[in-house]
């Protein structure tokens, strides 16, 4: 993406549009776009020619290419046992996650995966792939918990997440499952890194017009601010500002309403205890 992000400034400063760009390259119009929105890998071969076509500098050139090796580099999740588990759209999921320095979550439907006990985690995706073989759910449950490990060792990203209280009433699987969730939950609340705030069901006014929304914030000189929005067979990446601000915002407003974090864990313990 960092390095979709920078041929898309280089290509605009010279002018260029991504067909006329795709022209010169001998690609199609949409490789050129995919490249540089994130949703396909960049190829070397590619990126050097369009260096070239972009004239870029010596220094700019370099930057680009040792980014582009980095961004290559085999990652946890390509390894074979996970070869027909990690789809296009959990591929860009898992990228975003290793590179933020926030995410910020808020889903009315389920608690994110990254929060999420094996035992919910497997009553959600059983839903989710009715059907199913057995061991099919018990990969997917094992990739998510993956996730979860890898998340958990990076130490530098912090997590705020806007819990709706009706997904936490209603649940997945069984009282007893929703109970341990609640109680992970109220354990994550106690960890420096994650913020969590319930968006009460009683609470008047609310505005959770807002959607399912993921946000993920990087280093400055890395990535402006990434909307993430997940799809039944794909993920939809937004880098548009205003599409972005727009949204960051109502995330915002959706957070004063919401219960503070200390108000938030006792509610999740008292949730639990029932």
């Amino acid at each position: 993406m960092v390095v979709g992000r920078e041929l898309r400034r280089l290509r605009e400063a010279q002018g260029l549009s991504q067909r006329e760009a795709a022209d010169r390259l001998g690609v199609k119009n949409y490789t050129v776009s995919r490249n540089e929105t994130g949703e396909t890998p960049c190829k070397p071969a590619v990126v050097r020619e369009a260096l070239k076509i972009y004239r870029a500098t010596p220094e700019e050139e370099a930057h680009l290419l040792e980014v582009l090796e980095n961004a290559n580099r085999r990652r946890w999740w390509q390894g074979s046992e996970w070869r027909g588990v990690v789809k296009q759209k959990l591929l860009t999921l898992v990228t975003l996650e290793e590179s933020a320095k926030l995410i910020r979550v808020y889903d009315r439907d389920r608690v994110p995966g990254i929060l999420q006990t094996a035992d919910y985690a497997r009553a959600v995706i059983r839903l989710g792939m009715e059907g199913a073989p057995p061991e099919e759910i018990d990969k997917r449950v094992q990739f998510r918990l993956e996730r979860q490990a890898h998340f958990q060792e990076s130490q530098s990203t912090r997590y705020l997440c806007l819990l709706d209280e009706v997904t936490l009433i209603r649940g997945f699987g069984s009282k007893e499952i929703m109970r341990g969730q609640l109680r992970r939950l109220a354990e994550l609340a106690d960890n420096p890194r994650f913020s969590l705030h319930i968006v009460e069901l009683s609470r008047l006014n609310t505005p959770t017009g807002i959607g399912q929304t993921m946000l993920f914030d990087f280093e400055e000189e890395l990535l402006p601010t990434v909307l993430y929005e997940e799809r039944h067979e794909s993920g939809l990446v937004c880098q548009e500002p205003d599409e972005v601000d727009h949204r960051s915002k109502s995330f915002d407003r959706l957070l004063e309403v919401s219960l503070s974090r200390k108000r938030s864990k006792q509610r999740l313990l008292d949730m639990s205890a029932k």
